[in-house]
């Protein structure tokens, strides 16, 4: 089981900006992340959908797992952009922040899941092929938004 990861357990709404990108436009965003377990409590799985400033939507699904062998925090993710993930994104928990690295055809990945107080903050960042720097593709600010039993209501 993934207990450092229960604390993200629950709906977050936010806001967020997209830098220029190789893959999409910048602008402004309002998102929500939803986190839960299995019904085995083995996988933190989770599903984040986005609304842009220039009206088209972003969609992801994801799923956690810890890597049995080593320990890693292994993160699945499928998006709206399209790309399988060919393998997972590869990291651990550094106190409240959950860093994760992966490499694609496309470059390098690393995304940062970070509890500060009572907000979630997620970074993504990239280093296309055939560059030095890794650029800021995304960044947003989450709070707790209601328990999914009290939306259903």
């Amino acid at each position: 089981m993934l207990q450092e990861a229960s604390a993200l357990v629950g709906r977050w709404d936010g806001t967020g900006e997209v830098f220029p990108n190789p893959w999409g436009p910048a602008g402004t965003t309002r998102g929500h992340w939803d986190f839960r377990f299995d019904g085995a409590g083995r996988h933190l799985v989770h599903d984040y959908a986005e609304q842009r400033s220039d009206g088209s939507r972003f969609d992801g699904h994801g799923v956690f797992a810890r890597d049995p062998m080593v320990g890693d925090i292994l993160w699945f993710w499928f998006d709206s952009y399209g790309f399988p993930p060919l393998q997972p994104a590869r990291g651990n928990w550094q106190d409240s922040r959950l860093e994760l690295e992966k490499q694609t055809p496309r470059g390098i990945g690393r995304t940062h899941f970070a509890l500060e107080g009572t907000q979630l903050a997620v970074e993504i960042w990239s280093r296309p092929r055939e560059e030095t720097d890794f650029i800021l593709i995304s960044r947003g600010l989450f709070s707790r938004g209601w328990p999914a039993e009290k939306r259903q209501g």
